[in-house]
């Protein structure tokens, strides 16, 4: 309640989205948390592991080049790349060379990392529903995807100009 009233007070920064903006990150900090606790507890996985093992899971082609996984998780070819090694150091992904590109690397999920995200990632869904339903309708939650998506479209667009 407390973050609510403050993000209504009529301040210089509160018209530019400074408040706004501070309430969206502490939200993701929140929401992090929450679904980072539950993936640790039930499947002893990050969250910081799930997202990358997600996102390769749905590649076209069942795996990515390191620096479009980069690019999806809005990290640093640099760091992505370290964290591509302490995943597959845990036996959750294997890198292979790019058949199209002899200087850069493909990941894909090993069994056991397709085993460990199918079971992760109902946990995270029932993390997350637990969380938003009990604060949004149906309709709403819809809207905020709609406005989320619509964010990270413009914000990349601004990067590619």
């Amino acid at each position: 309640m407390a973050a609510r009233h403050r993000s209504q007070a009529s301040t210089p920064a509160d018209a530019s989205g400074v408040a706004w903006a501070g309430d969206l990150i502490r939200l993701e900090i929140a929401l992090w948390d929450r679904v980072d606790t539950r993936l640790q507890r039930s499947h002893e996985l990050s969250l910081a592991f799930f997202e990358p093992l997600l996102l390769i899971s749905r590649a076209p082609r069942g795996s990515m080049r390191v620096g479009d996984l980069a690019g999806a998780l809005r990290i640093t070819v640099g760091g992505t790349s370290k964290l591509v090694d302490r995943i597959e150091r845990a036996g959750l992904i294997a890198r292979e060379p790019d058949p199209d590109d002899r200087r850069a690397s493909r990941v894909s999920l090993t069994a056991s990392g397709k085993r460990k995200l199918t079971v992760a990632v109902k946990s995270y869904e029932a993390e997350v529903s637990s969380i938003l339903e009990g604060a949004l309708s149906s309709q709403e939650r819809q809207r905020m995807r709609d406005y989320v998506s619509r964010l990270l479209t413009s914000i990349d667009q601004g990067r590619r100009t």
